[in-house]
């Protein structure tokens, strides 16, 4: 077997190249298809539509009642439902709404008119 004097793969590929792209022309890298552009979360605009209204009917129950002071034991006995439901609704909630914890969840819920900002029966 015998090699070209001193021409090696890369001559090869460089003409075999220029045929499809026209000469000095950059070639740009492959662009994965099935991703859509990065967007940073929260640095969007408020969005139109409230993020609560995006919630299950069931999720939307146990919201109510975590802003309404019960714990999660509490409601899995009021919905009779193991507490490790009851703590899973709660973490899709908060990932839903992209909230903290449970003292996020009542300021966005005072924020959105859910519930009244005054205590009930404070006379």
């Amino acid at each position: 077997m015998k090699l070209d004097s001193g021409r090696g793969r890369a001559t090869t590929r460089t003409a075999s190249d220029a045929g499809w792209r026209e000469a000095g022309a950059r070639r740009e890298p492959p662009r994965a298809s099935h991703r859509g552009p990065r967007s940073r979360p929260g640095t969007d605009a408020r969005e139109d539509t409230p993020r609560h209204l995006s919630l299950s009917v069931r999720e939307n129950e146990v919201f109510h009642m975590l802003v309404d002071g019960l714990a999660v034991n509490e409601i899995a006995h009021a919905m009779h439902l193991s507490e490790r439901t009851i703590a899973s609704h709660v973490a899709q909630i908060l990932h839903k709404l992209a909230l903290d914890d449970g003292a996020a969840l009542i300021g966005y819920a005072i924020r959105h008119g859910l519930i009244d900002e005054g205590g009930e029966g404070v006379a």
